[in-house]
């Protein structure tokens, strides 16, 4: 045991370096190791292991913010009027934009069947009800102006902006009274107007023969005497109350009795808007319509008056690219303000974006018809701009699913101020941020 001892002892004094020499060896192992990692962190991270893939798998994402836009103010008084919820009825002034003057043809429905009696009329009303007035004054003077239409008109025809109403039989004309929104306005109309609209009390069923061949259409228009007045009656199904209607009272022995034509929800209507920029102030007035001259400013106007053309003509170059996915395409659009016509309190709260396909027609860009949030179209007061999402239209191009990069700003319906954007040579001026990644 003792000659055992002794040896291990003897064994490990001739060994003593020999730890040191395992930790040199594991230290320089682990230097090595943290050298090449070192090494590896300096190379960029983009192109590590790049060799072992093939070209195939690389994506490319590109940006700029130089796509060239040119802006033009139009006008085309073919304009669809495709927004059947709203009837407008009045004039407008603008020291910019001239005299702007608003009337509309609707359908009556009958509410119920005529009892077939006799009957001696009392007298006629119509009444309707605002949603809203502008321009309302207790002092002003404005006449109602109705008359019989012989178009037929239906939800599936085509009405246009300028579209000039068939009038056919005059109803007379009235003084409006003073209004408030959402309150009724009542008007006595001439007994006769009664005594025309009972002419043939056969044709006053439920049926569709009533508007088809009887009595096609109401024109309804207002003509101001002083200050320009707009009336604006809702015609959707959200509203609570019909909007217009003529009640006839009428006694049948010695019973009263009333019967109503009214423009229900249901009832087919248009606008027509018709446009006089020669009154405007004449420091003041649009000079470039239709011309397409690349001004420093571009004009927008409510009631389907002027609005902007946008073409952008440098995303043709995009367009032969193969694999080519647009990320972002969105316009940047500054607005002309100043405290006395264009304040910024009163910007429209919302723009729309459309295009025309090879026929010319007026279409609403794919984005609009994903959802209008996705579209944007709304005015940011940091940045003084209008920003429109054209993402989708932009990629439907590149694909060869739209024919031309131009696209077209407009306000909608019920839009009750105009804009100036600044554009083309200006600065700021219009600017698309575009995006993509070629795959």
């Amino acid at each position: 045991m003792t000659f055992m001892t002794n040896s291990f002892w003897n064994l490990q004094n001739k060994n003593h370096r020999a730890p040191f020499r395992g930790m040199r060896t594991t230290t320089a192992t682990l230097f090595s190791l943290l050298l090449a990692a070192l090494s590896s962190c300096s190379q960029d991270p983009d192109k590590i292991g790049i060799g072992l893939l093939p070209d195939d798998d690389f994506i490319e994402i590109g940006s700029t913010d130089t796509v060239g836009i040119r802006a033009y103010t139009m006008y085309n008084d073919l304009t669809l009027t495709t927004d059947y919820t709203r009837m407008i009825a009045g004039s407008v002034y603008d020291d910019y934009f001239g005299s702007t003057y608003c009337d509309l043809v609707t359908q009556l429905r009958l509410m119920t069947k005529w009892p077939a009696r006799e009957f001696e009329i009392d007298s006629v009303l119509l009444t309707f009800v605002p949603s809203r007035v502008s321009g309302n004054d207790s002092t002003a003077i404005h006449f109602i102006r109705l008359c019989e239409t012989g178009t037929l008109i239906t939800d599936s025809t085509d009405f246009y902006s300028g579209q000039d109403p068939d009038t056919i039989v005059y109803l007379g004309e009235y003084r409006l009274p003073d209004l408030e929104a959402g309150s009724p306005a009542v008007v006595k109309l001439h007994n006769w107007v009664g005594e025309h609209l009972l002419r043939d009390t056969t044709k006053l069923s439920s049926g569709a023969r009533f508007y088809e061949e009887y009595f096609r259409g109401l024109y309804f228009a207002i003509k101001s005497v002083t200050e320009p007045i707009i009336v604006e009656m809702n015609a959707s199904e959200l509203s609570s109350i019909d909007p217009l209607g003529i009640t006839i009272f009428y006694r049948s022995d010695t019973l009263k009795y009333n019967y109503s034509f009214v423009a229900t929800p249901r009832a087919v209507n248009y606008n027509r808007f018709t446009h006089d920029r020669s009154t405007a102030d004449p420091a003041l007035q649009i000079t470039h319509v239709n011309d397409m001259v690349t001004d420093t400013a571009v004009f927008m106007q409510n009631y389907m008056g002027l609005y902007v053309k946008l073409d952008l003509p440098s995303l043709e170059a995009y367009k032969n690219v193969s694999n080519l996915a647009v990320n972002k395409a969105r316009i940047i659009a500054p607005v002309h303000l100043d405290d006395e016509y264009f304040p910024e309190k009163e910007m429209p709260s919302q723009i729309y974006v459309r295009y025309r396909n090879s026929e010319g027609r007026e279409l609403p860009i794919p984005d609009l018809v994903h959802d209008i949030s996705f579209m944007d179209g709304k005015y940011y007061s940091d940045k003084d701009s209008y920003i429109f999402n054209i993402t989708s239209f932009v990629q439907a191009y590149l694909n060869g699913e739209i024919d031309e990069p131009s696209v077209e700003l407009y306000l909608p319906i019920n839009a009750v101020k105009n804009v100036i954007f600044k554009a083309n040579t200006n600065e700021p001026a219009f600017k698309l941020e575009f995006a993509y990644t070629l795959y």
